[in-house]
Order: C-alpha cells, then sequence, then structure tokens
C-alpha cells in the first residue's frame, strides 16, 4: 500500500526533507524571483508544468499574480495534485499545510488535536518511515485517513457565517447541488450538523480524492462566475463580516466541503489525532 501527502509552504519552516512520503509544495510566482522556493530542501513549484491554478487566474483579472496566489493560498496545491494524479504509482494521495500533520504512532489516549513545537525530531517523527508504514496499514482496511472532527456548538452554516460573508457560501452551496445533483438531498447537513473536519489533513484513495477536488474546482468556477466581486479585500472597504482577509473564502469553502463530501458520499474512513507545530 502506497501513500503520498503533499504540504503546500508559503515560508520557509521546519520540514522533514528527507521524507519518502510527505513532500513539501508551494507556489512559485511568474516573475524573475518570485519562482524561487522558500527556502533550502526539496520544495516542488506547483505553479510549473501541467494546468495550474493559473488557470483561474482570469477570474482576478483585475488583481495582482501576487494578491490571486494569495488568495489561493494551499488550493494551488490541491489543485496541481488534481491535475498530476495520474503520474504518481501511489495509489493514496493527500494534501496538507506546512504546520499540519496525522499523529499516527501515538497513544490510544492521545488528544483528538495536540500543539507542539517544530523540532528538527518532531518533524522526522511525524513524516518518517514509521508513519509512512502506519498510514500504509490502515489505508489496507478503509479509503481515507482524515483527522479527527471537531464537534462545535452551533451549525457548520452557522459557525461559517458567524466569521465570513454570507455571499460566497451561498453561492457554493447553490454550486454543489450543479455540479452534482445528487447533493441536494444532503445539502441540509450544512444547517443541522455541529461536527466537522476543521482543519484537515486527509490521504484518499487516488479516485476518491479526484473526484473531491474535480467537484470542488467545478462549483468554485460557479462562485467566481456569479459573485460581484471575486477579492473581497478590506483595506479597500469596508464589509459586514469579522473575518480580517474576507479574500481567503476559497480555503474556508474547502475547510468544509471536505466534510460534506465525506458525509455524503459515507466514505470508508479512519480518524487520526491532528498535530499542529506552533
Amino acid at each position: 500500500m502506497s501513500v503520498l501527502l503533499f504540504s503546500h509552504f508559503h515560508k520557509d519552516f521546519p520540514f522533514h526533507h528527507e521524507s519518502t512520503w510527505v513532500k513539501p509544495t508551494y507556489t512559485g510566482g511568474t516573475g524573475p524571483y518570485e519562482h524561487l522556493p522558500p527556502g533550502p530542501g526539496s520544495y516542488i513549484n506547483v505553479n510549473f508544468g501541467k494546468p495550474s491554478i493559473m488557470k483561474f487566474r482570469h477570474y482576478y483579472a483585475m488583481k495582482t499574480e501576487a494578491e490571486f496566489l494569495r488568495a489561493m493560498g494551499a488550493e494551488a496545491t490541491s489543485y496541481w495534485l488534481l491535475q498530476n494524479a495520474n503520474d504518481f504509482e501511489e495509489e493514496y494521495i493527500g494534501n496538507t499545510s506546512y504546520r499540519r500533520y496525522f499523529m499516527l504512532n501515538g497513544a490510544g489516549n492521545t488528544p483528538d488535536k495536540l500543539i507542539v513545537s517544530p523540532t528538527k525530531e518532531m518533524c522526522e517523527m511525524l513524516a518518517g518511515e514509521q508513519a509512512k508504514q502506519m498510514a500504509a496499514d490502515i489505508l489496507t482496511k478503509v479509503d481515507m485517513i482524515v483527522t479527527k472532527p471537531m464537534q462545535i456548538s452551533m451549525s457548520v452554516e452557522e459557525q461559517y457565517l458567524q466569521y465570513e460573508l454570507p455571499e460566497y457560501w451561498h453561492l457554493f452551496k447553490e454550486a454543489l447541488i450543479r455540479v452534482n445533483p445528487f447533493y441536494r438531498k444532503h445539502i441540509d447537513w450544512f444547517t443541522t450538523s455541529n461536527v466537522c473536519h476543521y482543519e484537515a489533513v486527509f490521504v484518499a484513495r487516488k479516485d476518491i480524492y479526484k473526484r473531491m477536488f474535480y467537484e470542488y474546482y467545478e462549483a468554485m468556477e460557479y462562485v467566481w462566475k456569479n459573485c460581484s466581486e471575486v477579492y473581497p479585500d478590506k483595506s479597500k472597504r469596508n464589509y459586514d463580516c469579522s473575518e480580517p482577509f474576507p479574500w481567503r473564502y476559497p480555503g474556508f469553502l474547502n475547510e468544509r466541503f471536505v466534510s460534506f463530501f465525506i458525509f455524503a458520499n459515507n466514505i470508508n474512513r479512519a480518524e487520526a489525532p491532528l498535530v499542529v507545530l506552533q
């Protein structure tokens, strides 16, 4: 059983660059220096080669390239992996961001979420061969490993709307039903569930990963085509939300979509504690 996990970086940060299964990625710009990696090591530029996140650049035509790439964030890696999935022989693929990992080799009483120091030893443990083997063993029994969900005191939708702009949320829900009409009978999950895989780290069977992110990007194109503005910027004008950077909505929507996708498609999964390096 073979597995690859791609971790998106926007700055240099401690990492086990000799890992055989967790690979660091970044989004290089097209300028003379913007293509450079965030630091020394084995970084993969996901804005190079096959169709990259730049496919969606035209929706942000009035914004700078830097603003566009900032808005896409870690989704640049998920789109790159969607496009390149078939080039990897590994059967299970997934993504995360530079500070987040599974805890696969901890004791059974490990908390659902741990915050630890980003030491060399910790990075080597989380991305090392023992963790890789444990992931492979787990994936002989399930189709996905995902970090444990968080229970909140309100619905997933209420929690999102408490901080973010509603326009993108409602367009995204409309889009999901357009992309996959099967979701119509599950769409009330957003208003009834109070459990969500926030900050999710996951690896999934390749066909599941591809379907999940195909649907996500189809839905996002609907959002971009129909929203009043693609890059709501509080430095330019006021917005009625508490989120300081409302242009980050692509990532926030994806965070909720992963949980919805798992529920609606009844994905056979194992759940592991989340580790955050801080």
